[in-house]
């Protein structure tokens, strides 16, 4: 940790209600939420060190402190620029099969019949479940 985050945050309570609800004096949480900014500098550690829970010392870093956008290498002029990459989905050879064949299972009172192209792995957990009711 850096000798950034040693500095602390005075007033930061301004009042303290009865039910334990704090109210943080608004200068103090923007002075608290720009030492998160400082590099090197822990925003749970910051925390605490002043009493605050991390994600509403967080929530304040949001609120208070500029976002700036950060620039990269292809918003400068004459950079290059990615472009999206597309890759063909691999095709799944399977025989040509007649659509007048069918493989046809009966079952007890029941006859099932499967039509066109059959995955031979869906088949075995078809037959395997079959197996498990007889």
């Amino acid at each position: 940790m850096s000798d950034n985050s040693a500095e602390v945050v005075t007033g930061l309570v301004k009042k303290e209600g009865s039910n334990g609800r704090r109210t943080y004096s608004v200068a103090a949480k923007q002075a608290l939420a720009e030492l998160c900014r400082r590099p090197g500098v822990s925003v749970a550690a910051l925390a605490l060190q002043h009493g605050v829970n991390a994600n509403l010392l967080r929530r304040w870093v949001n609120q208070y402190c500029e976002v700036k956008p950060v620039r990269t290498r292809a918003a400068e002029p004459g950079a290059a620029a990615l472009l999206p990459v597309t890759t063909p989905m691999p095709s799944l050879s399977r025989p040509s099969i007649n659509s007048d064949s069918f493989i046809e299972i009966v079952f007890l009172a029941a006859t099932i019949r499967l039509r066109g192209a059959v995955d031979a792995h869906a088949l075995g957990i078809v037959l395997d479940c079959l197996a498990q009711r007889a």
